[in-house]
């Protein structure tokens, strides 16, 4: 009854302290949310980072999404996710099936990654997300709250469920016209959770979890800093040591993260070319290996007449990488240049970057998925090239690289 009561709402005032001062995660800014925000976003006075968005936002919507996505994640981890048909034979995978394959065919680093990103952390993020939801509507105080959250909120943009179901997609499309495939169960719990981890992010609301763990503060310290992670104000004196909030370490500008991501950036920049060059996959046919890389791909789709998922691969694959390290190299050599020139517009694309990074596994998940399905022993299958651990390097490096950033440097002039 006590967990009923809570996914319908009751108590749900007590997610909702007053507002305080907090710190801007983007400028480091601090400055004190209003009042009377009522349901809109507020924005950061200097760097318009959106501080807190009401509009939508529910806890109980976020706790029932959230906890749906994680019992579904069961059911579509261990039933078939796609079935197809070729000469008579029927290949059924599941989502661990293209893991497996790119492990076998000698890329236990690729296959570590994908792994991670499509089986583990989705369990954890959504678990552990659950876990604090539940924990904060029944009014516990426990010191695990704060660093649970923390961490799911880190691992929202590794636990890629939503950007598989793309992958998974692009995959069918590309099957779909010249051999029989059906959606098994676990391709609809599949469909299910992705939509629901889009909806949790849509409908989740980080500062009223975070005041509900622990109040922002009232009134802000002669000199101050905020946590990075979680935006609570606390005296400067206290750099050094632990968030009380959420217990990440606390620093006014994080030392070394420039010069880290920017090596992350340098690596990524080493891979890329590697990563255009040779072929994402091979296509044996009869022992005939035909190489298609990242364009090729992009072509085949436009000759079957796949317009927007040709749209998607491109954007994700070529453009988005190119801006990220674009975006990383120019801000990074902004703060050794101590420039004061666009520190909004810099801001606001290193946030871009981090947001839609994770996006270019979109052509690494087709692989994932396609490989399983397209075996026949003795004439057809699919092998991973040279192209798909480079590029699959160049996302991470730079989505690291992004992690590691720290904006808060830009505004280094600006402070003094």
């Amino acid at each position: 009854m006590k967990l009923a009561a809570l996914l319908l709402g009751v108590e749900d005032a007590a997610v909702d302290p007053p507002h305080g001062v907090v710190g801007c995660p983007s400028c480091g800014r601090i400055q004190e949310l209003p009042r009377s925000a009522g349901h809109g976003t507020v924005h950061c006075l200097r760097c318009d980072h959106p501080l807190e968005r009401t509009a939508g936002r529910a806890s109980a919507a976020a706790l029932a999404c959230a906890l749906t996505t994680f019992v579904l994640l069961f059911p579509a981890n261990l039933l078939p996710l796609l079935r197809v048909s070729i000469l008579g034979v029927v290949n059924r995978s599941v989502i661990a099936s293209g893991v497996a394959g790119i492990w076998h065919q000698g890329w236990p680093a690729v296959a570590g990654v994908v792994g991670l990103e499509i089986v583990v952390l989705p369990f954890l993020r959504f678990g552990l997300l659950s876990a604090v939801l539940i924990a904060v509507r029944a009014g516990l105080r426990a010191a695990w709250i704060g660093p649970a959250f923390r961490i799911s909120e880190a691992l929202d943009q590794w636990a890629m469920m939503d950007v598989f179901l793309f992958g998974c997609a692009v995959g069918y499309s590309r099957v779909a016209p010249f051999l029989p495939i059906t959606i098994g169960a676990g391709g609809w719990c599949v469909i299910a959770a992705a939509l629901l981890t889009l909806v949790t992010r849509a409908s989740l609301e980080r500062r009223a979890i975070w005041r509900a763990i622990r109040p922002d503060a009232a009134f802000p310290p002669a000199t101050a800093l905020a946590c990075a992670s979680c935006d609570l104000v606390v005296a400067n004196a206290q750099a050094g040591t632990r968030c009380p909030r959420c217990r990440a370490r606390l620093f006014g500008h994080r030392p070394l993260a420039t010069m880290r991501a920017l090596a992350m950036t340098l690596a990524a920049f080493v891979c890329y070319p590697i990563a255009y060059v040779y072929p994402m996959e091979y296509s044996e046919r009869l022992g005939v290996p035909h190489g298609y890389t990242i364009m090729t791909g992009v072509f085949k789709l436009l000759d079957a007449g796949l317009w927007f998922f040709a749209i998607v691969i491109f954007v994700a694959s070529v453009m988005i990488p190119l801006l990220k390290l674009f975006v990383l190299s120019w801000c990074g050599l902004s703060i050794h240049a101590a420039s004061s020139r666009r520190l909004r517009s810099k801001t606001a694309l290193t946030r871009l970057t981090r947001e839609i990074g994770r996006w270019s596994h979109i052509d690494v998940f087709t692989v994932a998925v396609f490989l399983p399905l397209m075996h026949l022993p003795d004439y057809l299958r699919v092998v991973v090239g040279r192209g798909l651990p480079a590029f699959l390097a160049v996302v991470v490096l730079t989505m690291i690289a992004a992690d590691l950033f720290d904006s808060r440097t830009l505004w280094i002039t600006d402070d003094r």
